[in-house]
């Protein structure tokens, strides 16, 4: 089946030296496919340098800015989806702002989605640290254990989802989870078949640093294991 509309989920937050390459790449590679509808949905959750300015400047009419307050990546992505099925989208592709997320795969996520519904992007390659590729490890192992559901690369925000899919999965979200799209990962395992993966290399940041550490993954972890 042919994608005749799509609606671009971007959380955003203090990522004013990466973001208007960021848009620039994906504007530029989602205009070859000629979708009759898309949307770039830019959640800016409570950016505190010049981020908003930013994405102003290169001034689309593709985009969709959200000003929110800062609630962290889940709620951002949640307010993201929600969004676009309100707006009936038919597929929801997510990706990060900070130059990490590559267009040349998307591609490969398009001629997918013509057999498949769900399609992740799984990461067997990151330049993001030792840290978060054991992190990501921990997360399969403590996912399976909990719901006997192996999910390769449960946090990857390099994803494509039929609207009608994840309409089914963001209900009920938890307001105090955390890790919002690995809940959404674990019941789209749980409820059906037709998901496929894209391997792709996680790319370098631009420009700054990742604001996670050892502390704040255990947290994390620690609040998703309430959760599921």
């Amino acid at each position: 089946m042919k994608i005749n509309s799509i609606a671009i989920v971007m959380p955003v937050y203090n990522e004013q030296d990466n973001i208007r390459k960021v848009l620039k790449d994906w504007l530029r590679k989602i205009k070859l496919f000629n979708f009759k509808k898309f949307k770039f949905i830019i959640i800016n959750d409570g950016s505190t340098d010049s981020t908003l300015e930013n994405i102003k400047k290169v001034n689309s009419k593709y985009f969709k800015i959200i000003n929110t307050k800062n609630k962290g990546h889940g709620n951002a992505c949640l307010t993201g989806y929600k969004f676009a099925l309100k707006n009936n989208y038919e597929w929801v592709f997510q990706i990060d702002s900070d130059g990490q997320c590559n267009p040349r795969y998307f591609s490969s996520f398009v001629k997918k989605s013509k057999k498949n519904s769900v399609i992740y992007g799984y990461r067997f390659k990151r330049n993001d640290g030792f840290l978060r590729l054991v992190f990501t490890k921990i997360l399969s192992i403590m996912i399976f254990l909990k719901t006997s559901h192996y999910v390769k690369d449960s946090n990857v925000p390099y994803r494509l989802i039929k609207a009608s899919y994840l309409e089914l999965v963001v209900k009920k979200i938890p307001k105090k989870l955390i890790l919002k799209n690995i809940l959404i990962t674990i019941r789209l395992k749980k409820f059906f078949n037709n998901i496929s993966y894209v391997s792709i290399i996680f790319d370098k940041r631009i420009s700054g640093e990742t604001k996670y550490n050892f502390t704040t993954l255990l947290a994390q972890l620690k609040n998703l294991m309430f959760y599921i």
